[in-house]
């Protein structure tokens, strides 16, 4: 799997996109190794209830929590910080470190979850794991943003990945959209809708 695909979407896979989504990491469910990113949805009870309901629906795709790996960005030290009384600890823990982007392509796929975008992108700037993370999309590991996430990977702030240029608003409740703006205007996703990227070409779907 080297080529790039990204699932943008509003309010997660639905039943046809998670056919097309084991299709490209080529292997069944449980055999799928994922990183799941709930940084956007833990500062208030309420967003953390979505990863509740996102590990819950990993699991109903026939994911084994075994092979689910909770990396939380708040937990990674800053980027440039210099270690002081745990200077000794010479093998870090990866929940604790920031990964590489070798280490990420050991994964299938990374799920960035829904909530709160302003800190998903602080964290991501603080840490320094958003180009890491962009280098292993870049080469193949798969990626599916929901909502914020979503938001994260187009190209609603300058600090995001910026893999297409427009802005996308998720859980839109007015007309759904039938076709991509020509330009770089606003992609209004209802849940159930997403933005397909393979390669260069980008589709809703």
């Amino acid at each position: 799997m080297s080529s790039r695909h990204l699932f943008l979407t509003s309010g997660g896979l639905t039943e046809e996109m998670k056919h097309s989504f084991f299709q490209i990491t080529g292997k069944r469910p449980e055999a799928v190794k994922l990183l799941f990113i709930p940084t956007a949805a833990i500062e208030t009870d309420g967003a953390r209830e979505g990863i509740i309901v996102c590990l819950h629906e990993l699991l109903l795709m026939g994911l084994r929590s075994e092979n689910i790996f909770v990396y939380n960005l708040e937990l990674i030290l800053s980027k440039g910080y210099e270690r002081t009384y745990s200077a000794y600890v010479t093998d870090e823990h990866i929940v604790s470190r920031l990964m590489s982007t070798e280490e990420l392509k050991g994964f299938d796929a990374v799920f960035v979850g829904g909530g709160n975008l302003a800190v998903l992108c602080r964290e991501m700037v603080r840490t320094g794991f958003g180009p890491v993370m962009k280098q292993a999309v870049d080469a193949g590991l798969a990626y599916v943003g929901i909502s914020a996430g979503s938001m994260y990977a187009a190209g609603n702030l300058a600090d995001g990945l910026n893999i297409i240029p427009n802005p996308i608003i998720p859980h839109w409740e007015g007309d759904r959209s039938i076709s991509l703006p020509i330009d770089g205007g606003e992609i209004r996703l209802a849940d159930g809708q997403a933005v397909y990227i393979e390669d260069h070409t980008v589709c809703l779907i």
